[in-house]
């Protein structure tokens, strides 16, 4: 016979063989509940009950017919070691209880840690993009005011009043006089903020710059391009932050470097030297090592 075809049985009776297999005490053991459930309460006739397991050949320990005395204290130990073991199994169940009510509370926690999180992420980028917006549309309207008011500039340039041209047109003779036709206004076209990428479209734009044009600023620069006049321009390490000095071009609206170094320098350069404050005295040497000779002074 195969190993898969033995049964349990077999195994079974010679451990309760090896242990006083036909014995009283695991003939208890298995039967005791039933023999309880049978007498519903009534005392055990233990005289009766030793004949028939001297009648079934039912052992003590010692392999002799239990006596009525030896039977009674088989019973009593048998009941305290089955209250033992239904006590430790209740425990067990209640430990396994308690232990799966704390994961499912640890995983409750977990999760609405995560979903607080996510609520919290969703609504600082919802606070920033609406703050970007704004800035947008505040550099917007900015960008078009400035747009205007130096095309109105540039017109009234190249236009003299009617009165002026008429007092001049006066005293000069006719074949010299000419109307200005076909003259068109300059219009400068505004430089505009270079795209941003990455991270850097999640860092909000520094507030406007508020004061007038400085000298030797490019006529193309607009003022958002300017760092406020109350910027710190120092860095974390309290180093000058030359790409973030108050008043001169930030480095954020340029998408060449060159180029801003070169509107950093047109504007140091507008500065005498003795007038020159210290951050842009050391702005000044800097630029030109990267600039080359012909920037230098």
């Amino acid at each position: 016979m195969s190993a898969a075809g033995i049964g349990i049985e077999g195994a079974l009776e010679a451990l309760d063989g090896a242990a006083g297999v036909a014995s009283v005490r695991a003939w208890m053991e298995r039967h005791r509940e039933a023999l309880l459930a049978h007498q519903d309460g009534r005392r055990i006739n233990w005289r009766a009950l030793c004949d028939w397991f001297a009648s079934v050949g039912l052992l003590n320990g010692k392999g002799q017919t239990p006596s009525v005395r030896c039977a009674q204290l088989t019973w009593y130990r048998v009941g305290k070691w089955l209250e033992r073991r239904n006590e430790r199994a209740a425990e067990r169940a209640a430990e396994t209880l308690r232990l799966e009510a704390e994961r499912e509370s640890e995983k409750a926690a977990i999760q609405a840690e995560i979903r607080q999180r996510r609520e919290a992420e969703a609504a600082e980028k919802a606070a920033l993009r609406d703050k970007m917006e704004q800035v947008g549309r505040d550099v917007a309207r900015r960008v078009q005011a400035q747009t205007e008011a130096q095309t109105i500039a540039c017109v009234g340039d190249h236009e003299q009043p009617a009165s002026a041209d008429v007092a001049s047109q006066e005293n000069v003779p006719l074949q010299q006089a000419r109307v200005r036709i076909g003259e068109v206004a300059r219009v400068v076209r505004m430089r505009t903020q270079a795209p941003r990428y990455g991270r850097d479209r999640d860092i909000p734009l520094p507030p406007p710059y508020v004061g007038p044009r400085p000298a030797g600023m490019p006529e193309d620069l607009p003022l958002e391009a300017l760092m406020p006049l109350d910027a710190p321009g120092i860095d974390d390490k309290g180093m000058y932050d030359f790409k973030q000095l108050p008043g001169m071009p930030r480095r954020s609206f340029y998408d060449n470097e060159r180029v801003w170094m070169m509107d950093c320098m047109a504007l140091i350069k507008a500065i005498p030297p003795a007038e020159r404050p210290p951050a842009l005295r050391a702005m000044g040497p800097w630029l030109a090592t990267r600039l080359g000779p012909s920037y230098r002074g």
